[in-house]
Parts: structure tokens; sequence; C-alpha cells
């Protein structure tokens, strides 16, 4: 029975719903600052259900997500910023492995360091290619480790994000000509 699978309390279920409705919309914004801020509101609504949780590692990890967002949102304007968006990249890996628990965490890395990278790219083909391959190794994750709303979130999300993608970059012309007259 779906029960089961979602949590029972209205605050742990209301921000993991906010996290998916967030996570789901960002690759369907036409811009990278727009794509940006409304990951950073993803971040801070995981952030919240993994407390709600009682998963403060989950919450932890979503609170740097959310720091190096906000750098890759100011780092086309700061070189500081950048110089932190891509530090942040690297302590999210240190902690990944300082707190390692099995093959689960290899995905989670994969998933966070590809998202976090696709974030600092300026060209907005970039971050979507790679915020998708990132989503990727999040779907493995959430069915391994049981993470329904977030699995649900992450489905969303890639397809969405592979939707805009080839908004993006595939161009359909349809073209409607007479048929051919019998020759004579």
């Amino acid at each position: 029975m779906i029960t089961g699978l979602l949590p029972q309390d209205l605050p742990t279920l209301l921000t993991g719903l906010a996290a998916a409705t967030c996570l789901t919309a960002a690759p369907a914004c036409r811009s990278r600052h727009a794509i940006l801020l409304v990951q950073l509101a993803a971040g801070l609504f995981f952030a919240a259900h993994y407390l709600c949780l009682g998963l403060s590692g989950g919450a932890l990890a979503n609170i740097l997500g959310s720091v190096q967002t906000a750098a890759a949102i100011f780092a086309t304007r700061s070189a500081a910023m950048n110089r932190l968006g891509y530090g942040l990249i690297g302590l999210m890996v240190i902690l990944a492995l300082a707190f390692w628990q099995g093959p689960v965490t290899m995905l989670s890395i994969l998933a966070m360091a590809l998202i976090s990278l696709g974030r600092m790219q300026t060209d907005e083909r970039h971050l979507r290619a790679l915020v998708i391959a990132g989503g990727g190794f999040w779907v493995i994750h959430d069915v391994i480790g049981q993470a329904w709303i977030a699995l649900a979130a992450d489905i969303g999300a890639l397809a969405v994000g592979i939707a805009a993608l080839m908004a993006l970059t595939v161009r359909v012309r349809i073209e409607w000509r007479p048929a051919a007259l019998p020759t004579i």
C-alpha cells in the first residue's frame, strides 16, 4: 500500500513534495539563472525534508549543495564565487568519502559532482547535459536507498531536463507539399 511508502507526518511530506516539485520544475526554466534559483529552492527543501526524516547527513549534503548553487549563481560576476563553487565540489567529494557507506556513496558522489560541475557552466547546454548525467546516478541511488519521493523527483527532473535539452538542440521542421501531379 502507498501509505507505507510516504512519510506519515505533514512537515516531512510537505517538504519532500516541495523539494520534488522544485527539482522537477528546474529543467523547465529558460535561463541558467532561473534554473539555479529553482535548484537552490529544491536543495533547501530537501535539506528540511531530510532533517524531518532525521537524516542529518542528507541534510548537510543538501545545505552544502545549496551553498554551492548560490556560489554558482554569482560565479559569472565574481572570480571568488567561481573559485568557491569549484572548491565546494571538491569538499563534497571529500565529505562523501569520509562518510563512505559502500557503492551507494559512489553513486551519490558521481551524481553531486556532475550536477555541481554543471551548475558552474555558463553554457546552458553544458549545464543541462551535466545535470541530466548526474540525475541518472541519483535515480540509481534512490532505487537502492528506497528514497521514493526523491526517486519521483529525479525521474521527473530527468524527463523534463531531457525534453528541455532536446528543445534546445533539435529542430523539427514540418512542411506540407502538394502531391505531385501525374505526368502525361
